[in-house]
């Protein structure tokens, strides 16, 4: 292949990259079905006077470091994790962290969520969840409940039997 059929090559398949992302959650809905604006953990922690007064949420990625809101979880009115990465599971540990360790009481979302992810998403202290679009029609309660027994501990079994 000469160097300027690969080069063609490699565009197209950054044009696809590019077409196929998602575009970034800029707000979400709550439990009493609210819409509530979104920010950055960055945007967060640099305007929190200003941000904590007008109860926005904040969006953490598995990248984030969420012992940065650990002193200001009480002025968050809701988190979104975001689980698009279905291989990444740090955002099973982030909502262990926010929901168990440091109690914090509000919603936490898991939004860009996949089908497989549900169940362990809310043992590990998710409230709600936003699927990604092309899951809807699929039967949520059986993916959510579709265990009746578990391996290891979590956070929430959801009645689940510990069996080992």
């Amino acid at each position: 292949m000469s160097e300027s059929n690969e080069l063609t090559a490699a565009s197209a398949t950054l044009e696809t990259k590019v077409a196929e992302s998602r575009t970034l959650d800029t707000s979400v809905l709550n439990k009493d079905n609210e819409r509530i604006e979104l920010v950055s953990v960055e945007q967060w922690i640099e305007n929190l006077d200003e941000l904590s007064k007008l109860g926005v949420g904040v969006i953490v990625n598995p990248s984030d470091d969420v012992t940065l809101l650990k002193d200001t979880l009480n002025d968050i009115t809701l988190i979104a994790l975001d689980f698009n990465n279905f291989d990444d599971g740090r955002g099973y540990s982030q909502a262990y962290l926010l929901s168990k360790r440091w109690q914090y009481g509000g919603e936490i979302i898991g939004i860009n969520a996949h089908l497989d992810q549900l169940q362990f998403m809310l043992r590990s202290g998710v409230t709600s969840y936003k699927l990604l679009e092309g899951y809807e029609g699929f039967d949520e309660l059986d993916y959510s409940n579709g265990f009746s027994i578990c391996y290891q501990a979590a956070a929430n079994n959801s009645g689940l039997k510990e069996k080992f």
